[in-house]
């Protein structure tokens, strides 16, 4: 899994306008966490996926381009540096866990019924971009994904993952 450095630029007026958004990227996100930081106008997200730079930036493109004016993707690597406070970069930069106390900067994955509801709503062809999106990641093969289990635990696995599981379970 690839870890993403994805900065926004709009007018973001209100944290709704900024929860909005970070909903808007749950399809693409695989890690337990979006983690956010906003300032006038400026919205940074982290967080972690399967699919590669190409289908993220297509999807964002094509899904949620009406809540923003434009955006810079990029995969986060020890090469990337950062200035901002310690105490919000170390929370940000941590998929891991969830401090209350940087509410405002934190988004939690959002369970897949909770996202499927939300499906119904939209567009046919947000679904439809989704599913050919999901088409092109690289199916993990039943040792990774239970190796995955294995140091990390079931709870560790996404959506994705575990209906990639009950297909071999079956």
């Amino acid at each position: 899994m690839k870890k993403y450095i994805l900065t926004v630029f709009g007018d973001f007026k209100t944290k709704t306008t900024c929860e909005e958004i970070a909903f808007a990227f749950q399809p693409i996100v695989d890690s337990a966490h979006l983690k956010f930081q906003y300032t006038n106008g400026v919205l940074i997200f982290y967080f972690a996926s399967e699919m590669d730079m190409e289908d993220i930036h297509e999807f964002l493109e094509v899904t949620s381009h009406y809540l923003y004016d434009s955006f810079i993707l990029s995969e986060y690597t020890d090469k990337v540096s950062v200035f901002m406070p310690s105490k919000i970069k170390d929370h940000l930069f941590d998929l891991d866990n969830c401090d209350m106390e940087f509410e405002r900067i934190i988004v939690d994955k959002l369970d897949d019924s909770q996202f499927e509801d939300e499906m119904e709503d939209n567009d046919e062809f947000v679904a439809l971009l989704l599913n050919q999106l999901r088409g092109n990641m690289k199916q993990p093969s039943l040792d990774e994904l239970l190796d995955k289990i294995n140091n990390n635990g079931v709870e560790s696995l996404t959506s994705y993952e575990k209906g990639i599981l009950d297909n071999y379970s079956k």
